[in-house]
C-alpha cells in the first residue's frame, strides 16, 4: 500500500511540474485549426494600428519586427518566445500565420502594455554537455583547402567550455582529443553526468559553394511520439525501484521526454534570436531527426557553425577571433534562458 501511495505521489508531482512548466509542445501543439482566433489571438495589423507601431515581416527569416520611438520587439513565426526591448519573454501560444495574415497571442498585448513584468526563468541550465561532432576516423566535412570539420568542432567546443565555465556553468566535453565516439556513447555521457542541456557542435557542407549560414536544429515534432518511447525506456530504466508498476515509469518517462522537447525548442529559438540580433548570417531553427536529438536523455540541440564548402565562411571559421565570437554568442543565448525577467 505504501509503495502504491509513493508511486501516485511521484506521478502527481511530475504532472504538477508539467503544468507549471507549461508542458505542451511549444511550437506545434496549437495549430491554426485548434486556435480560437476570436479570443486567443489578435490580428497583427490591427494591433499595430492600435498602439501606433510599424512592423516589418522578413519572409526569409520568418522574423517580425515591431517598432516605435520607444519600443522594439522581435517575434518569430511558429515560436512562443520573443524579444522586447532587449529582454526575452515567453508566450503560452506561438505566433501564427493564416491565409497570409499574422496573428499574435492575446498574452503579448498584456506584456506590451505592462512594459515591465515578472517572469520565472525559462529553465535553469547549470550543467552542459558540449559535443564536438565527429572525431578520430570520422573527419566529418572537409573544405577544399583541407580543413576538417572534426578539427574546427573541437577547437570551438573547447573555447565554448571555457567561456561557459567563466559564467558559472559546469561543462563536460564528449571528447577532448581527436578520438572517435559513437553517437550512442555521446548521448550516454549526457545522462551519466545528469546534464541540463546537450549541444552538439558541427560545421556544414553542401554541393553548392554559395550555400552558407549558421543553422540550429531540434527534434522533429513527428518523431517525438513520447508515449511510445516512454514505454520502451520504462523497461530499461526505472525512476522508482518497484518493477511491479511499469505504468508509473511510462508516465514519468513520457513527462520527461515532452519537457525535454519543449526546452530544446526554447534553446533553439534563443540561439537563433541571439545570433540574429548580433548580425550573424543565421537561419531560423529547423526540425531534424538526428540521432543525438532523437535519443538524448536531456534537452538537446545541434548547432551548425557555417559551411566549410563556402569560401568566406571557411575563412571565418579558421579565424580565432571569430571562433571566440561564436562561443560567446552561444553563452549569451544560454544565459538569456536562465535570466529572470523584471
Amino acid at each position: 500500500m505504501q509503495n502504491k501511495l509513493k508511486i501516485l505521489f511521484l506521478i502527481f508531482l511530475c504532472f504538477s511540474f508539467a503544468l507549471l512548466a507549461g508542458c505542451g509542445k511549444i511550437s506545434h501543439d496549437i495549430s491554426t485549426k485548434r486556435a480560437n482566433f476570436k479570443s486567443d489571438y489578435l490580428n497583427l495589423e490591427s494591433f499595430c494600428k492600435r498602439y501606433g507601431l510599424a512592423y516589418q515581416y522578413n519572409t526569409v527569416d520568418d522574423i517580425i519586427k515591431l517598432y516605435s520611438k520607444t519600443t522594439k520587439a522581435d517575434l518569430l513565426i511558429s515560436s512562443s518566445i520573443g524579444v522586447i526591448d532587449g529582454n526575452f519573454f515567453s508566450l503560452k501560444r506561438p505566433i501564427l500565420q493564416k491565409n497570409g495574415k499574422i496573428f499574435i497571442p492575446e498574452q503579448f498585448q498584456t506584456i506590451f502594455q505592462a512594459k515591465s513584468y515578472k517572469s520565472q526563468p525559462f529553465f535553469q541550465i547549470k550543467t552542459v554537455m558540449v559535443d564536438p561532432g565527429h572525431g578520430g576516423k570520422d573527419p566529418g566535412a572537409i573544405s577544399r583547402s583541407g580543413l576538417k570539420e572534426k578539427t574546427i568542432n573541437l577547437i570551438v567546443s573547447k573555447i565554448l567550455k571555457k567561456e561557459l565555465e567563466q559564467k558559472g556553468f559546469k561543462v563536460y566535453l564528449t571528447r577532448e582529443t581527436d578520438t572517435y565516439l559513437s553517437l550512442k556513447e555521446r548521448v550516454e555521457l549526457a545522462k551519466k553526468y545528469r546534464c541540463d542541456l546537450f549541444i552538439s557542435i558541427h560545421a556544414n557542407a553542401n554541393n553548392s559553394l554559395r550555400v552558407k549560414g549558421i543553422e540550429v536544429y531540434y527534434l522533429r515534432s513527428n518523431e517525438l511520439d513520447s508515449l511510445r518511447r516512454a514505454k520502451k525506456l520504462s523497461k530499461l530504466n526505472y525512476f522508482i525501484d518497484n518493477k511491479s508498476h511499469p505504468g508509473a515509469e511510462t508516465i514519468l518517462w513520457d513527462l520527461n521526454l515532452t519537457k525535454n522537447y519543449q526546452l530544446s525548442v526554447l534553446t533553439s529559438n534563443s540561439l537563433y534570436f541571439t545570433f540574429h540580433k548580433l548580425d550573424f548570417d543565421v537561419k531560423a531553427p529547423r526540425e531534424a531527426n538526428f540521432y543525438v536529438l532523437r535519443n538524448a536523455y536531456v534537452p538537446a540541440v545541434l548547432f551548425e557553425m557555417g559551411y566549410l564548402t563556402n569560401q568566406d565562411e571557411e575563412r571565418f571559421l579558421r579565424n580565432s577571433y571569430y571562433q571566440k565570437q561564436i562561443a560567446q554568442t552561444i553563452v549569451l543565448a544560454l544565459n538569456s534562458l536562465n535570466k529572470k525577467l523584471d
